[in-house]
This record gives C-alpha cells, sequence and structure tokens, in this order.
C-alpha cells in the first residue's frame, strides 16, 4: 500500500472525508471486521493434477495405443491410424464441451467413424473385423478420456459468499494500463474501491467478462443490494473532461477518446442489465484517474456512461450506499451473477 499512497499523491488524488469512510454503521455488527485484506480470492486454476493426467492419457491414446497395435493394423498404417485416433479424441471432447454447436460436430463426426468401424467390422477383406473392432475400441475409449478429461477445463464457477468481499486478482502495478512514469491507472482504482468494503453489503470484483463477451470487458465492478456500478478505468492526463457526440453520434470525451471505451462498457451494462433483469440498476462509469481532472458539464452520456474522478467515484458509490443503510436489503442472487463473470487478470 505504500506504493498506492505514493502514486496517488503524484497523481493528485486526495480521498476527502466521505460519510463511507466511517466505520461506526450502527446496527450493523460486521462493519467493523470488515475488509479487503485476505479476502480477493481467486478461482481454483483449471489445470491440476488431474488434467495432467488426462494430458498423459492424450498422449498414450494418440500415439502409443496404435503403435501396440501395429501387427494387427500394419506398421505402414500406424501414422494414419495415430491421425483417426487424434480426430476420434477431439470429435469426443466436443461432444462433452457443453457448447451446442461443437456437441453438434463432435456427435456427426462421432457417428462417421463408428458407422465407418461398424462397416469394417461386417466386412470381407482381411482383416476387415480386426479393424472393426479396433476401430470401436478406439471411439470407446476416446469417449472415455473425453469424458474424464472436458471437465477439467471447463472455467470454474464462482459462488459468492458472505465471508469474501473482494473476488478475482488485483490488477498488477506495472500492468496493463501503465506507463513509463506511471503505475497502472486499473491498479490504483483497484486498491481504492477495496476500500469501499467496510461499508456493510458492498462487495468489489476485478476483472470481468459481461454475458455474452468473448474477453475481459469491464476492470472492475461493485455491488450493493440492487445496485451494480461497472468501472472502467482511464488512465490519462489532468484535462477537463464531458461528453458530446462525434461525427457518427458516438459519445466521445473532449479529451478525444474515439468512442470505443464508451461503447464498450455500455454494452457491457446492457448485458448485465439482461442478466440481472429490470429490478436492478447498473450503472456504467468511467473514471480518471487523475486528481487535477476536472468533468462536465456533460458528466452523463445518451447511454447513461457516467465520467468521475477517482475522488468522486468513491464518494458516489460510497455515500449512496451508506445513505441506503437503513433500509439496505443484501441481494445475494446479484452479486452471484456478478461473481460467476469473473475472469481476473493473470
Amino acid at each position: 500500500m505504500e506504493n498506492a499512497e505514493e502514486e496517488l499523491a503524484n497523481r493528485g488524488i486526495t480521498i476527502t472525508q466521505g460519510r463511507w469512510l466511517n466505520t461506526d454503521f450502527a446496527g450493523y455488527r460486521d462493519a467493523s471486521a470488515r475488509s479487503a485484506v485476505g479476502s480477493a480470492i481467486v478461482k481454483v486454476p483449471a489445470i491440476s493434477g488431474k488434467a495432467i493426467a488426462f494430458l498423459a492419457a492424450f498422449v498414450a491414446f494418440v500415439f502409443l495405443v496404435p503403435f501396440l497395435l501395429s501387427p494387427l493394423l500394419g506398421y505402414d498404417d500406424v501414422p494414419i491410424h495415430m491421425l483417426r485416433s487424434f480426430v476420434m479424441l477431439i470429435a469426443a471432447l466436443m461432444v462433452w464441451s457443453g457448447s451446442r454447436i461443437f456437441v453438434i460436430l463432435g456427435a456427426a463426426g462421432s457417428a462417421l467413424f463408428a458407422v465407418g468401424s461398424l462397416a469394417s467390422l461386417f466386412g470381407t477383406g482381411a482383416g476387415a473385423g480386426a479393424g472393426g473392432v479396433i476401430g470401436l475400441g478406439t471411439l470407446a475409449a476416446a469417449f472415455a478420456v473425453a469424458l474424464f478429461g472436458a471437465p477439467l477445463f471447463r472455467r470454474t464457477e464462482v459462488a459468492a459468499s458472505n465471508s469474501q468481499y473482494v473476488y478475482g486478482t488485483q490488477p498488477t502495478e506495472w500492468g496493463r494500463g501503465s506507463g513509463d512514469s506511471s503505475r497502472s491507472g486499473i491498479w490504483v482504482m483497484g486498491l481504492l474501491l477495496n476500500r469501499l468494503v467496510r461499508i456493510p453489503g458492498i462487495y468489489v470484483f476485478h476483472g470481468l467478462k459481461s454475458p455474452g463477451a468473448k474477453r475481459i470487458g469491464v476492470e472492475h465492478a461493485v455491488t450493493h443490494g440492487n445496485s451494480v456500478y461497472l468501472i472502467d478505468s482511464w488512465i490519462d492526463l489532468p484535462a477537463h473532461y464531458s461528453w458530446h457526440p462525434n461525427r457518427k453520434g458516438l459519445a466521445v470525451s473532449s479529451k478525444g477518446d474515439d468512442g470505443h471505451r464508451h461503447t464498450k462498457i455500455a454494452d457491457a451494462a446492457d448485458h448485465y442489465r439482461s442478466a440481472l433483469g429490470p429490478g436492478v440498476n447498473v450503472v456504467p462509469i468511467i473514471a480518471i484517474a487523475s486528481g487535477a481532472a476536472t468533468i462536465g458539464p456533460e458528466r452523463w452520456s445518451p447511454r447513461g456512461v457516467g465520467l468521475f474522478t477517482a475522488d468522486e467515484i468513491l464518494t458516489f458509490i460510497g455515500d449512496g450506499a451508506v445513505g441506503s443503510l437503513p433500509a439496505f436489503q443484501d441481494r445475494p442472487e446479484v452479486r452471484e451473477t456478478i461473481a460467476s463473470t469473473v475472469e481476473t487478470y493473470g
């Protein structure tokens, strides 16, 4: 945290004494115990000891089995049988993948192999019966290996917990969003947002892939009951920021952003709104990680994306959460949905 305080000072970011900094929340006994320290639990990696065993089985299945069967298959045919074993295994993995298109393609490929093996089994040529038996046995073995191995490579589900307040790996100090002379703006905003967990009901998430997206598109998220805040931290020079439409009608900032950042966070908000339903308020925000930045007059874009400085965003989220505490109702299903989209930073 020493480096974080140094970086905040370099950027001129001063955290004001907002209502959210208070730790004496009457009626909430866990308030003083809430801390981000030690709670940023990362998902268990999919590659495990069992997965290594699966890879060993994969190699043995593709390369060793056809070689051992070479007296029956013929040495000249070993390469083609290795290739066939490999394709069979890929088809079987596709069947167990859970993706509809892969299941269809894998099932179709497996059916062709099965039909071909059956035709060879009842054929009249020399060695046709043995070839058919080997083909069917190979296909059955491929499905057995795939059944064991496929689940090991699926993304681990994240279950929300009342005792965990931060989800996902904190972005690195000098990783994405850093420059030659400044530390990562994503890292700075992540540490600042983690401070909000002292408020009962606040949960913070790092590195999310919104429903339907192909890659990480949301740097941070904060949830509190029915409210979800999506935050994209923008490292940039001190300036005056405001939204205005460009020639294509896209909302861009007065600093000259081409609109991609705005479109990405606005689209992510739409995806989360669809997943969470109409009762949840999803607020997309672009945070300017510079204390000398100013915002206005158009803080909110036509698609509802807000522009905030680092200090403003903590006050906006934190004071709003504190103000709702007397009537606050926890929504575990909301943070369960958000937690399930955490991909986290590597």
